[in-house]
């Protein structure tokens, strides 16, 4: 498969995932409005809960939603030419949701489903982050994987000494490791079987690594 295929399906699948992550999304947000025993919050919209309640947080779930929609699109266009199928399966799906999401057959026992779904999904989470923040050093020897190691190794670099701490400087650099991941499939596919797993498990850890220093600096601007 040459690379102009692998990148069309890669699109593909993230126009399609994109998409339906965006609708469920938009969709809860929408039964948001009204007053709830169990909200459901998106880690990265929970100080937009703690401030404005869930007002606030359904506006920001029908923001985030809305536009993983339209970045899902994005990704279609570039594969797809018929541009309005996408709006027309984004339409349908969230006619779908937002019924789903606000019918309510039986209030207490949606609750009681909603918050052992809840815990179990914060569970499963937390366990798969506490195995991608130990998984050790890759095992195997590999140009693709230690190249596109090496790539964020750099990235990081410069994250960690960033000199002037803002909110653009950090927002440039997450762009770039947004690229820098987009291209993990095509490491992926000249891995072997058995070294797949183990690649995708320490692209985890190194992720988190960002993720953590990302919230270090955010923090810091808060404080200041």
């Amino acid at each position: 498969m040459d690379t102009e295929k692998r990148v069309a399906i890669g699109n593909k699948i993230n126009a399609f995932a994109y998409a339906f992550v965006g609708i469920g999304i938009f969709s809860y947000g929408t039964s948001y409005f009204q007053e709830r025993l169990l909200y459901n919050v998106p880690r990265i919209l929970i100080p937009v809960f703690e401030i404005f309640g869930n007002i606030g947080l359904a506006i920001g779930m029908l923001i985030l939603g809305g536009g993983l929609i339209y970045w899902g699109f994005t990704k279609w266009k570039s594969v797809f030419e018929k541009k309005n199928l996408y709006w027309i399966i984004a339409v349908v799906g969230l006619a779908v949701g937002v019924v789903l999401a606000n019918v309510n057959f039986n209030p207490n026992k949606s609750a009681e489903i909603l918050e052992e779904m809840h815990q179990k999904t914060e569970a499963q989470a937390k366990e798969r982050e506490e195995a991608f923040r130990n998984a050790g050093e890759l095992s195997f020897r590999n140009p693709h994987a230690d190249a596109h190691i090496a790539k964020f190794n750099e990235l990081y670099k410069r994250f960690e000494n960033l000199e002037n701490v803002n909110e653009e400087s950090i927002n440039a650099l997450d762009e770039e490791l947004i690229a820098w991941a987009e291209n993990a499939p095509n490491v992926f596919e000249k891995l072997k079987k058995d070294e797949k797993a183990e690649f995708g498990r320490y692209i985890g850890k190194i992720t988190l690594q960002w993720q953590d220093l990302r919230m270090k600096y955010f923090q810091e601007l808060e404080e200041e």
